[in-house]
């Protein structure tokens, strides 16, 4: 009888061995995962995919559903889009309207003169014959699918930010994509245009590129990014080498570079101290 007892006991003892083994790796997968959540972007992320990433035939800078999808599915999280305004006021994903992308037939441009379309002609048009245009509205649709993405603006240079920003949060809220709004990463030209997009929404996700403007100095840089609270720095790859990469590489910012193509090239980069780069093709599991 007491043998029986005993090894009553001891299965019982097994079995709750088993289950407190069990729910002590389900506690550490959670923690694991809500610490993963709670990382910032650039703490995960070491590739800004440019334009939305080349297709898988290809063809860059089309800012296409099909380059999205393709890049998406290659393991890309974050992706940099070019937005420009259609003569009818929509925002749409194009990185100007000068380029051809296939395009200028159907949209009656000729050699010497080029314009912005309205909404429906853009949509009706496929890029190269074969890719689909994106609306912003497309593209919030599309982030709130896909709910671990994240986008970096390329808004272009505007002599009415608040205006661009305007139209860029109705939008989202208009449509019901409010919620995406806190994966988008705003990219800001000057020190100015911090508080012309903070006047419009306040977004939670920031960084400061230095193509548009140029190198001000470190001081002015670390000054302003602290202040503001700005963790990532942009600039030109070829613009870091030298003086700058020896001014920022102790700082506590994040510095990404662009755009950077070649596997080499991104490696070595990457060696000397860059946290990030932007590309049109390179993935991230190649450089971590």
């Amino acid at each position: 009888m007491g043998g029986n007892g005993d090894v009553g006991a001891m299965k019982v003892r097994t079995a709750f061995g088993i289950v407190g083994a069990w729910l002590a790796a389900l506690a550490i997968m959670v923690s694991l995962q809500i610490r993963g959540q709670a990382m910032p972007w650039y703490e995960k992320y070491p590739v800004v995919c440019h334009a939305l990433g080349r297709t898988g035939e290809g063809d860059f800078l089309t800012n296409s559903k099909e380059a999205f999808l393709y890049n998406y599915g290659r393991g890309q999280r974050v992706f940099e889009a070019d937005f420009q305004i259609t003569s009818d006021g929509v925002m749409v994903l194009r990185h100007d309207w000068t380029t051809d992308l296939g395009q200028a037939d159907a949209f009656g441009w000729t050699e010497e003169e080029q314009w912005a379309v309205t909404a429906k002609d853009f949509l009706a048009a496929p890029i190269y014959g074969k890719y689909t245009p994106l609306t912003l509205e497309d593209w919030f649709a599309i982030m709130q699918e896909y709910s671990d993405i994240y986008l970096v603006t390329d808004t272009k240079y505007s002599p009415d930010v608040e205006g661009q920003f305007q139209l860029f949060t109705d939008t989202a809220i208009e449509n019901g994509y409010e919620d995406v709004l806190s994966r988008v990463i705003v990219q800001i030209y000057y020190e100015k245009m911090y508080d012309e997009v903070r006047a419009v929404y306040p977004f939670q996700n920031w960084i400061w590129t230095l193509y548009y403007i140029g190198y001000p100095g470190k001081q002015e840089i670390l000054d302003f990014m602290a202040q503001k609270e700005i963790p990532v720095l942009v600039m030109p790859y070829a613009d870091w080498y030298g003086q700058k990469e020896e001014e920022l590489k102790d700082s506590d910012i994040k510095v990404y570079v662009h755009t950077v193509n070649h596997e080499d090239e991104a490696r070595w980069v990457m060696s000397r101290g860059v946290d990030g780069i932007y590309s049109d093709d390179i993935l991230p599991a190649t450089v971590r």
